[in-house]
């Protein structure tokens, strides 16, 4: 899903000075010997490092509004969407970036929008009511069967061909790997279809669906709980499933959904990639399809920007209502049951203190436990880093085999492959366009691999994208021109085994109501789309309720 496609985190630890010394001299622009431009981007790493340095000035201002939300990611504007649904702006959203959005940022070339990280939404189920909800107010859903089902706007479900896998000099249609599979083989993976089609249609002895979105709806059966105490690995194990073919398919999900390995994935998680959403069961017996995208769990939503698409519509609505480049320092409840929060104002560079009758934090629990020492455990949240490139090309990258497609993956490769930005353009997808590149940084532990994330020059990065995309298609440097990396240090939460239904993360989503609110996917435990939204908007509605203003609950 690359880098979760539905993932959507904010915010960025502080790092330490040394390494922020070193972060600012990667990020020039560069450019190679053989012309190719770039640069490294990515979150704003010098303005969070203000929150160790110690160097920040006192508040000499005070500022009331009603609610204030802290972070402009997906469950920050979901928030927001929220509040505004329910006839509420008077509200600010506070973003440390110049731009809202977290990893659905996105960019822009004279070609095309591209995506900077997240880049699409599975078509969502019925469970999944506010991700239906706000698909209609969007546009998305234009309308509903005689069943009642939604319709979808085609501009915006997934052209094909979706998805293929270059192996053995070829590129094929589908993800499983399948030339050269073994009777062996594809007999493992139809046992592995076969049982993630039980778990989908599993209800648990408290009579809930086994996995569903969001998460908070799935069953508590303990039978069902207990396949978090083990990895992935595991589960396959004791399933008696050894095929290396089946575990890369397997690992290569856990790696694009979550940036884990089997053996650091939860069961229980890498269970619900599969089972959380219906699928074509007939569809499950083909040896295609990996990634929970159009071949395995029905049409996903996507556009050229990704979830910044998303982004876009919604911060168009609340332009007026963002404070951009805005870096909350402390949080804390004050007289009145009112909440006192310090911010920093980078441009004017000037600190204020924000009152608000609510506050919503939308923030990462690592960031929330600097803001607020007593909000609960935190060490046990840990976050996978990704390197994320859009490399400019002039000619669409063609290859033997199977026809470019939306989602292009290496097998045997640590990447996992590359996105289409222009591949919804109605116009053609011959000519040039943008190619996402995605990383997740998982063979290691995650403070290892940010420092030599942060240690690695622009050059290198474009020397190691270059190769790897060159698997495919030797030659495809004389088409590139451009690559910026973005480097995302705790890009999501990571769901390792034993996490999903600790103490810590269900305490941390269970805590007090008001008035102050949280708000992220790593409630959850799951870097996901619509868990993102789902806190965001469960947090709005304690917002809601708090200042008695009547609303319907979109949850």
């Amino acid at each position: 899903m690359k880098l979760s496609r539905r993932a959507l985190l904010t915010g960025s630890l502080p790092l330490a000075a040394g390494a922020a010394a070193l972060w600012r001299s990667r990020r020039l622009a560069a450019a190679s010997p053989n012309g190719v431009e770039g640069s490294i981007v990515g979150p704003d790493f010098d303005s969070g490092h203000l929150l160790r340095s110690g160097e920040l000035p006192k508040p000499s201002e005070r500022v009331e509004v009603p609610v204030a939300i802290y972070g402009g990611g997906i469950s920050g504007l979901s928030a927001a969407w929220k509040l505004a649904r329910a006839g509420f702006r008077d509200f600010r959203l506070f973003e440390l970036e110049r731009r809202p959005g977290g990893t659905s940022a996105y960019g822009r070339s004279p070609v095309t929008d591209y995506p900077w990280g997240a880049h699409y939404v599975p078509v969502p189920g019925p469970e999944a009511s506010a991700v239906r909800e706000l698909f209609g107010d969007l546009g998305v859903i234009t309308g509903r069967t005689a069943a009642g089902e939604p319709i979808f706007d085609e501009r915006y479900l997934c052209f094909a061909p979706h998805e293929r896998l270059f192996q053995y000099g070829r590129w094929r249609e589908g993800l499983y790997p399948a030339l050269g599979a073994t009777a062996a083989d594809l007999a493992e993976l139809a046992a592995f279809r076969r049982e993630m089609r039980r778990y989908r249609h599993l209800k648990g002895s408290d009579g809930r669906k086994a996995f569903t979105l969001p998460m908070e709806s799935s069953s508590r059966d303990p039978a069902l709980l207990a396949l978090d105490r083990m990895s992935m690995r595991q589960y396959l194990d004791s399933l008696g499933l050894s095929s290396s073919r089946l575990r890369w398919y397997v690992e290569y999900a856990c790696r694009d959904d979550y940036g884990c390995t089997l053996e650091t994935t939860s069961a229980w998680a890498g269970v619900f990639y599969y089972a959380s959403r219906a699928a074509d069961d007939d569809e499950d017996e083909r040896p295609r399809g990996g990634s929970q995208g159009p071949s395995e769990a029905g049409q996903v939503l996507t556009w050229p920007a990704g979830n910044g698409w998303i982004v876009r519509r919604l911060e168009e609505r609340f332009r007026d209502r963002i404070s951009p480049r805005s870096l909350v320092c402390r949080v804390r409840v004050g007289r009145g049951d009112r909440v006192e929060a310090d911010v920093f104002d980078l441009a004017s560079r000037r600190m204020k203190t924000v009152v608000s009758r609510c506050a919503i934090l939308a923030l990462p629990k690592y960031v929330v436990a600097r803001l607020m020492p007593d909000t609960g455990p935190w060490q046990e949240f840990t976050y996978s880093p990704w390197v994320v490139a859009n490399v400019w090309v002039d000619a669409l990258p063609q290859g033997r085999g199977a026809p470019p497609s939306w989602d292009n993956v290496f097998h045997a490769s640590e990447s996992l492959g590359y996105i289409t930005a222009t591949h919804q353009h109605l116009s053609g997808r011959t000519g040039a366009s943008v190619l996402t590149w995605y990383l997740p940084l998982c063979r290691e532990e995650p403070a290892a691999a940010r420092a030599r994330m942060l240690a690695t020059p622009w050059e290198e990065w474009r020397r190691q994208i270059v190769a790897d995309l060159s698997r495919g298609h030797p030659g495809i440097e004389r088409d590139i021109r451009r690559i910026d990396v973005m480097l995302w240090g705790h890009a999501m939460v990571r769901p390792t085994p034993g996490f999903i239904w600790s103490p810590a993360r269900q305490a941390s989503a269970a805590l007090p109501s008001g008035p102050v609110f949280f708000a992220h996917a790593d409630l959850s435990g799951l870097p996901l789309f619509e868990e993102a939204q789902y806190r965001g908007i469960a947090a709005a509605e304690r917002a809601l309720t708090a200042l008695r203003i009547p609303f319907q609950s979109s949850l």
